[in-house]
């Protein structure tokens, strides 16, 4: 292993103390740990830490679909879409008019910050919410299935604008579907029989699920996140009658994969491709983009909870990474975006988490008897 390699592997543990010693969230000081390997220390991605990156997004999305009570969500059903779907038009429109009418930027430029802007990043919602002891609390499955369905939106924007659909699309979402109903049967089978197994056969055929995920989002259209959230809700019930499964789902997840998804988002950010433009586009843009979505979040969220839950909520559903930082990369990578927007783009996701993991830090962190 060379010096970077190392170099890249005590910054996240160095990010993993400083969390627990200041009591803020882990995914964050990654996250930073990430942008100041990039910025300061001139580090840059390799192969292994791009394939574990990968990896740790899916097991976060895993973890976060066990973690939804299926019965809360069926229940929650229209509170999540009152509160989602509004989470991601209200921001989409707001930025989309900016953008088109007033910076004068091309339509499918517009579209592509439209969408990356307007996510939220269920990975990091759940990953706070689980910080401060909330995941499991009945207003906690509210805010974690309107940040699924605000997630929902934006793979599908995005799905809408870049598909190219035909038969085998089709076929292979059959395959897909095929898939998702007989993995939890099968799943039964070797849980009941190789259950405590030194092999941990378990464990490993969850994490061969997973990594067979980016196949059928290749050929579906679907972000391989969003299979992995449904398959960890399939596979809810039957994991939480194994509480060793769990923990060590939990330990390799959270202790080995998750660290690198954060870390290599904050690695993305090259603040030298900045202008005296983008600051100022950094500025308007993370100013609406912010403001829009809390607002209406905290509007509708109040409809249902009282105004400390819809002002927590506000601030959890300005978590933007993972899908914003997919849209930003596509648009790069298909010329829609240039290298200082897409720097603006992923300057505005990171700000605005990490405004409001401070705005969560100074809140009260008591857990509400009371909606």
């Amino acid at each position: 292993m060379d010096q970077d390699s190392i170099l890249i592997s005590v910054l996240i543990l160095l990010a993993g103390f400083i969390s627990i010693e200041l009591h803020v969230s882990t995914a964050m000081l990654e996250i930073i740990a990430g942008v100041v390997g990039s910025n300061v220390l001139n580090l840059h991605s390799f192969s292994w830490l791009d394939f574990l990156a990968d990896f740790g997004l899916l097991g976060i999305m895993f973890l976060a679909g066990f973690e939804v009570d299926p019965k809360l969500l069926r229940s929650n059903l229209s509170r999540n879409l009152v509160i989602g779907t509004s989470s991601y038009i209200f921001p989409f429109l707001s930025i989309f008019a900016i953008s088109f009418f007033v910076l004068k930027n091309s339509f499918e430029t517009t579209l592509i910050l439209s969408i990356s802007l307007s996510t939220t990043s269920l990975a990091l919602v759940y990953a706070v919410m689980r910080d401060r002891g909330i995941i499991n609390t009945p207003y906690g499955q509210v805010m974690l299935g309107s940040a699924l369905i605000t997630d929902v939106l934006s793979v599908l924007s995005l799905t809408v604008l870049i598909g190219n659909y035909g038969l085998y699309t089709i076929i292979y979402g059959l395959v897909a579907l095929l898939f998702m109903i007989l993995s939890p049967k099968i799943g039964k089978i070797i849980f009941k029989r190789y259950k405590g197994s030194p092999a941990e056969i378990e464990i490993k055929f969850i994490l061969l699920l997973l990594l067979i995920m980016p196949f059928f989002s290749k050929h579906v259209g679907i972000s391989e996140a969003v299979f992995a959230f449904l398959l960890g809700i399939l596979f809810s019930e039957m994991i939480e009658e194994d509480i060793a499964v769990q923990e060590k789902l939990r330990g390799i997840i959270f202790g080995f994969l998750a660290p690198a998804f954060f870390f290599k988002a904050g690695l993305l950010m090259k603040f030298s491709h900045l202008t005296q433009i983008g600051i100022y586009l950094i500025i308007i843009l993370g100013f609406i983009a912010y403001l829009s979505k809390y607002i209406i979040v905290f509007i509708t969220t109040r409809i249902y909870m009282n105004s400390h839950l819809a002002s927590m909520n506000g601030l959890f559903c300005n978590f933007r990474l993972s899908f914003g930082v997919i849209a930003a990369i596509f648009g790069l990578n298909a010329g829609i975006l240039t290298t200082e927007l897409y720097t603006v783009v992923l300057t505005i996701i990171l700000l605005a988490s990490t405004i409001s993991s401070i705005a969560l830090k100074i809140i009260p962190h008591e857990i509400p008897e009371t909606w």
